[in-house]
């Protein structure tokens, strides 16, 4: 079973007829609120977009008048039900951080600390991070023998193309997933290729849920003001905006 699969079927434990009270696609994070309060957000999968002006919408009947593909007031099962098997970015964008919004609760889950002093690790390892995490890079690199970087987007010549994923991930004694690979779809095909136990997703696109992904620690975010995190998000602000201003801070779950 897949990833978006086991999500799907957890997240339907977890709402009866809520509906979508709101939602913003920034450029960099997408948020959505739902009816009961709960709120949730991504990072919103640009790099996967067309680049269309209104590419959110679509048209429909003879008239062509534009319809979104996600509608206030639509319920959240039927949102998930389309849009977490989607194909469409944003789409999908939308619709992930709606399942992280109905997660969104029972705080107390939660502990408090660094994913790096959470996971622990020591000269010998081979650490690989899949995704540019510039933090992690920088903090682990002078604490293990190797860091293994893994990007669909190579910014520089110390990132590896994610299709070298399939030969050097199985080498890496430690592996730290971004979240953002629950949302482009990537995330089923990377676990296939982990060779270790010591495994985390983080970042705020990782879903904070537990009994779904085979990883030992889940890092992502826990929203304290959803009113502050919607006028942040729609005016731009990304992760580091977010936590330092107080909208949501960083929590995990270890298994």
């Amino acid at each position: 079973m897949t990833i978006a699969k086991k999500l799907y079927d957890m997240a339907l434990k977890n709402i009866d007829d809520e509906i979508i009270e709101d939602f913003v696609i920034g450029i960099g994070e997408t948020a959505v609120k739902l009816s009961d309060g709960r709120t949730g957000f991504v990072a919103t999968n640009k790099e996967d977009t067309l680049g269309k002006c209104e590419e959110f919408y679509k048209c429909m009947g003879l008239d062509g008048m534009p319809e979104s593909k996600a509608e206030v007031g639509m319920k959240v099962k039927d949102l998930l039900k389309v849009g977490l098997f989607s194909g469409d970015p944003l789409l999908r964008s939308v619709s992930y951080a709606a399942v992280n919004a109905i997660f969104n609760k029972n705080p107390e889950r939660f502990i408090e600390g660094d994913t790096l002093k959470l996971m622990e690790f020591n000269k010998k390892d081979i650490v690989g991070i899949v995704g540019e995490i510039t933090p992690f890079v920088d903090a682990l690199r002078p604490k293990v023998w190797d860091v293994l970087i893994f990007d669909r987007q190579r910014r520089h010549d110390q990132i590896l193309p994610d299709w070298a994923i399939i030969e050097m991930l199985p080498k890496c004694t430690a592996v730290i997933i971004t979240g953002t690979t629950i949302v482009n779809g990537t995330i089923d095909y990377i676990l296939n290729y982990i060779n270790t136990e010591r495994v985390a997703i983080a970042g705020p696109s990782t879903i904070m849920v537990e009994n779904v992904f085979p990883v030992k620690i889940l890092s992502g975010s826990f929203i304290e003001d959803p009113d502050k995190l919607f006028d942040l998000v729609k005016k731009g602000a990304g992760t580091r905006t977010l936590f330092r201003s107080g909208a949501a801070r960083k929590v995990n779950l270890i298994f």
